[in-house]
């Protein structure tokens, strides 16, 4: 009676740890947050952002960076003669949270030619 019982407990546990392994691979990656989640989730609280990217004039770009708790996206709206005439960033955390980094809007003559692509997180990030 006594093996019954121990072979009961140790399938029990063995089944326990079977269930908690595919329950913590089916879910333990969720708050990874992709660079497609993030963009997302900031075109939907920023409207204004909805049509980025676009070649219209002038032309709208997102820059993303992969932070270590998220992703830097930077909605950037190119200048044609001046390299960025406006450019807004964000970091979107994996719980979701969205905190606004800063903005760039350069006066005339104030223009920054090394800023182009992921460089533009050099305004903001270390």
């Amino acid at each position: 009676m006594r093996q019954k019982q121990k072979i009961g407990i140790i399938v029990f546990v063995v089944v326990m740890l079977v269930a908690f392994a595919a329950f913590y691979t089916a879910n333990g990656n969720k708050s990874d947050l992709t660079e497609s989640e993030a963009i997302s989730l900031l075109k939907v609280a920023y409207p204004e952002y909805k049509n980025y990217p676009n070649d219209n004039l002038p032309p709208q770009s997102i820059q993303t960076k992969q932070a270590t708790n998220g992703w830097y996206v930077a909605f950037v709206q190119e200048g044609s003669g001046r390299p960025i005439l406006e450019a807004r960033c964000f970091l979107v955390i994996d719980d979701k949270t969205i905190k606004s980094i800063g903005e760039y809007a350069p006066e005339v003559g104030e223009d920054r030619y090394d800023l182009s692509g992921e460089n533009i997180f050099n305004l903001w990030v270390e």
